[in-house]
């Protein structure tokens, strides 16, 4: 049976007396050269454990203990048994702060230069506190539970929409799997200022009820509509995610079907890096082929950083394969190229963390791989289920890059 599993391409896991319009607390505004400036020189003056909450920082310490406060004492704990339910993953966003803040190294990739730029001149205290609660990744959340693709609020963005359904259909007719039940939506970056919107994710990731969860919520939608770089709640950095998602054989899930999502702040930062020619294709057919390793029962029982690796570089290559493909979408070698690049560029270095996606060169050469097998393969498609045995014999290859 197939568990849940909840997989990002991106390098990339929420309250009672109800206050009247929290005021945010005030960090002193900066330039994006003086707060990277400021973050380099805080991160090592100060100590900021994600673990627990616990910092040294003097202006963000006041408020994590306000927030806390409107959680229980194990929201850690709540919020992992939420994210282990749903198979949910840290997106790149908050992965990349506290990279910022604990001094952790990887190679560069033009992912990690736009998230910098993304979140620069937003005073550090206000990004650890942001990122300590997951708030950066709460319309993912509310999308994984509650979206729906005939509701305008999951709606996929402007301008990509067209490439994105012509990708999914194509992908219908290309794999051998079951797949008319897949649905495709979109995610945006305002729901986090959405009060409603915000308390039942709240209530749903920690298990608090509507009064805490309200609390929680009129704490943290402030910070956000006092932070001017978040442009009320418009900043990239909230949706800067895209997922596939199945609920089948997971009780307490039933009823949110097989999906699909796609965040407008992963097709902004595709057009902003100047991916957006082949992005949404290699973007949807990587997610696409973790519909194709659930429907295969691909997925290993146990989670670890080398399983993750193996199932995202698997999705890679299946990715890439469809794009590259004569009776897939028939990319060019320019595009193929652009394909191989952008698979590059979400790489992550984190290869002690659960979530580990693969390196940068890793994903690279998974989705070259993909792209040479397709098209090798002239007009026949191979079962995918062997496309998973030839990949999984070309691993350790891939690997050594």
């Amino acid at each position: 049976m197939k568990s849940t599993r909840t997989r990002a391409i991106v390098v990339t896991a929420t309250m009672a007396l109800t206050l009247s319009a929290a005021a945010a607390p005030t960090f002193a505004a900066s330039s994006p050269a003086a707060s990277s400036r400021a973050a380099s020189s805080a991160a090592q003056k100060y100590t900021y454990d994600f673990r627990t909450g616990a910092t040294t920082d003097p202006q963000a310490a006041p408020i994590v203990k306000k927030l806390l406060a409107a959680l229980p004492k194990d929201w850690q704990a709540r919020r992992a048994a939420f994210l282990a339910k749903t198979g949910a993953e840290p997106g790149p966003v908050g992965r990349s702060i506290e990279a910022q803040l604990t001094g952790a190294k990887c190679e560069p990739t033009t992912l990690n230069a736009y998230v910098e730029k993304i979140t620069a001149g937003i005073p550090l205290p206000r990004l650890f506190v942001l990122a300590l609660v997951g708030a950066f990744d709460y319309p993912t959340y509310d999308a994984l539970i509650y979206g729906s693709r005939t509701d305008a609020d999951y709606s996929l963005t402007p301008g990509t929409t067209g490439k994105v359904r012509y990708t999914t259909s194509v992908a219908r007719g290309f794999w051998d799997i079951k797949s008319g039940d897949i649905a495709v939506m979109g995610m945006h970056s305002n729901m986090v200022v959405d009060r409603a919107r915000v308390i039942r994710t709240v209530q749903t990731i920690f298990g608090v009820s509507a009064a805490d969860a309200a609390q929680f919520a009129d704490l943290i939608i402030p910070l956000i509509l006092d932070t001017k770089q978040l442009r009320d709640g418009n900043n990239p950095m909230f949706s800067l995610n895209a997922f596939a998602f199945t609920a089948e054989g997971q009780a307490g899930l039933e009823g949110i079907g097989d999906r699909i999502v796609m965040g407008e702040g992963m097709i902004k930062a595709l057009r902003d890096t100047g991916n957006i020619e082949v992005g949404p294709q290699m973007v949807l057919s990587h997610e696409y082929g973790h519909h194709v390793q659930f429907e295969n029962h691909a997925y290993p029982a146990q989670t670890s950083p080398e399983n993750t690796r193996m199932m995202e570089l698997m999705a890679d290559a299946y990715g890439a394969y469809l794009d590259s493909h004569r009776e897939g979408l028939n990319f060019n070698a320019e595009r193929v190229n652009g394909a191989i690049a952008l698979a590059h560029l979400v790489g992550d270095c984190a290869v002690n963390n659960p979530g580990h996606h693969g390196t940068p060169s890793q994903r690279a050469a998974a989705a070259s791989w993909g792209a040479s097998l397709a098209k090798s393969n002239g007009t026949t498609v191979l079962p995918s289920k062997q496309v998973q045995a030839l990949f999984l014999k070309a691993l350790p290859a891939i690997l050594k890059h």
